[in-house]
């Protein structure tokens, strides 16, 4: 068993799963919507594999494109080394995987989730496919777009309308325009977290010339700016979403997790003060840890609001 162990260990890490966090909220919420709807319960969790098998396939298919640009660079002399940040193809430094079993891990993840999305068009019917082409193209294209500054923007589109959209018609078999009204404001967090991240690697991504948004705005402290905004819009808006009635008062709870948003933002003020690898992971999973409350507190402002 301990071979077994080690070997699912050594493909999280590849694959780098400590993200999937973010797929799993942004899933909960349309799931929670649409099972309390009248949607079916385990085409609702199988959605839940699907995107998680996708997301692990961007993962790793980003590393391997990554590494294979920085090793021409290497190759032709434009570099002298790798330079990645921390736990980006860590398998491969480490000699545990090669190049090419990235590729393979990469193609089976992404054939796996073909299986699981045509699996969903037998069930639900082609519209779906409004919801997939996109996501789809996004998840091959993302680790070139996402050099391009255009990072924050993929994430906002598969986090927030299309995992939200496609969950809710898998369960239901029609799209819902509350669910994707509510998509926004989790959305926001998601664009967070992953900012977050461009934030704390913005002196790696500046010696790769890497495009990230932190980088376009020129500094850490506009990119910490940016962080404020994006945080802050996604209480106003679902604030908007109640006093415009277009959902009950209830749907306030998740701002109780604004202490926590405060917080977030006070930390990294004080990290683009002085920036340090000290505290990488804690600062790293600060933005993930809010996404969760928040979209725990929304769910129990979905259940509330249906069964009272």
């Amino acid at each position: 068993m301990v071979p077994f162990f080690n070997n699912v260990s050594l493909f999280l890490t590849a694959t780098r799963a400590y993200s999937l966090p973010i797929s799993f909220m942004s899933w909960l919420v349309p799931f929670v919507f649409a099972f309390l709807s009248g949607g079916n319960l385990i085409l609702g969790v199988f959605s839940l594999i699907g995107i998680l098998i996708l997301h692990l396939a961007t993962n790793i298919f980003d590393d391997t494109v990554d590494y294979t640009r920085e090793q021409k660079y290497i190759l032709s002399g434009k570099k002298d080394k790798f330079d990645f940040q921390s736990g980006k193809c860590s398998c491969i430094f480490e000699g545990k995987l090669n190049l090419k079993q990235y590729y393979v891990i990469s193609f089976v993840l992404f054939f796996v989730s073909l299986i699981f999305a045509l699996f969903f068009i037998y069930f639900s019917g082609l519209k779906l496919l409004f919801v997939l082409i996109p996501c789809v193209f996004i998840c091959l294209l993302y680790p070139v777009l996402g050099c391009l500054g255009l990072g924050e923007i993929l994430v906002s589109i598969v986090f927030s309308p299309l995992i939200y959209l496609g969950v809710y018609y898998v369960m239901t078999g029609h799209f819902s325009k509350n669910v994707l009204l509510l998509s926004v404001a989790t959305g926001l967090l998601a664009v967070a977290v992953l900012h977050n991240h461009m934030l704390l690697d913005f002196p790696y991504d500046c010696s790769n010339r890497k495009i990230t948004l932190s980088r376009l705005l020129g500094s850490e402290k506009r990119a910490w700016l940016l962080l404020l905004i994006i945080i802050l819009s996604s209480y106003v808006y679902l604030l908007l979403l109640v006093v415009l009635k277009k959902f009950s008062f209830y749907y306030l709870l998740p701002i109780l997790s604004f202490p926590q948003a405060l917080y977030l933002l006070k930390v990294m003020y004080n990290y683009v003060k002085r920036p340090s690898r000290d505290n990488f992971l804690y600062n790293f999973k600060l933005p993930q840890n809010l996404l969760t409350s928040y979209t725990i507190l929304l769910c129990i402002s979905i259940v509330t609001d249906k069964c009272i």
